[in-house]
């Protein structure tokens, strides 16, 4: 067969999307090799393979030997700046949760709580800084290697749980506070985990906008704190008089 031959027959809008999608597949391939280089050795990936070890070390008016005498190489700092990202488990102890016991009803700390939880999430177009929800939006950049990533889905699965445990003491107290409890058929542990995921769900929305993404003329916790009610309603109810 002569190389003529070989030439796509497709028109060029058509070879132009085969050829991208081609390449999507290329791409998940190389994230899960890249993956099985990751659980072999601690390597960096995603934007931790770009951090630039002279970059940091001016921000304290140092050189580069500063980063890689104290860490051996680039290589190796960039490694461990990702583990401590992928390893932010000393955040989730320190969140603050509104008291039950300063609201007259369970939907007014219901709003409180998960208007709390949207002001604590990323921002689009806020300035970085050293702070949970931009740990989070970095974790986010090694996801897609968690697929296939013991040591990317491990640390995230471990913090996941230690999370919901939490929110199941926080709705605990404000269930029994509000005289209220979970519906026949649900534990509190479903209402945990449904919480932090339509959490986690909505702070994806709040990467990328700052406002209702259905209703513009909305800001984006209304997302939030309105689903969270929904999520409240649907999972409780009125202990019964005894």
């Amino acid at each position: 067969m002569n190389q003529k031959s070989k030439r796509s027959r497709l028109p060029k809008s058509e070879a132009r999307t085969r050829n991208a999608e081609v390449g999507q597949l290329v791409a998940l391939e190389q994230i899960r090799e890249d993956a099985g280089l990751l659980d072999d050795r601690l390597i960096a990936v995603g934007p931790f393979a770009r951090l630039d070890a002279g970059a940091v070390a001016a921000r304290d008016g140092k050189t580069r030997g500063a980063i890689t005498n104290l860490f051996g190489s680039q290589a190796a700092f960039q490694a461990e700046t990702m583990s401590l990202a992928l390893s932010a488990g000393q955040w989730i102890d320190e969140i603050a949760y509104p008291s039950p016991a300063e609201f007259t009803t369970a939907e007014n700390w219901v709003d409180a709580f998960f208007a709390g939880q949207s002001a604590r999430g990323p921002r689009h177009g806020s300035k970085p800084a050293i702070s949970y929800a931009f740990v989070w939006a970095l974790w986010l950049s090694a996801v897609p290697y968690g697929l296939w990533s013991k040591r990317v889905s491990g640390p995230s699965m471990e913090e996941h749980v230690q999370w919901v445990k939490r929110l199941e003491e926080v709705f605990g107290q404000a269930l029994d506070h509000f005289g209220m409890s979970v519906r026949v058929g649900t534990t509190i542990n479903e209402l945990a985990s449904a919480a932090a995921s339509l959490i986690e769900g909505v702070w994806l929305n709040q990467c990328l906008t700052t406002r209702h993404p259905s209703h513009p003329s909305l800001p984006i916790s209304t997302l939030l704190r309105r689903s969270g009610l929904l999520l409240w309603r649907g999972a409780t109810e009125p202990r019964p008089v005894t």
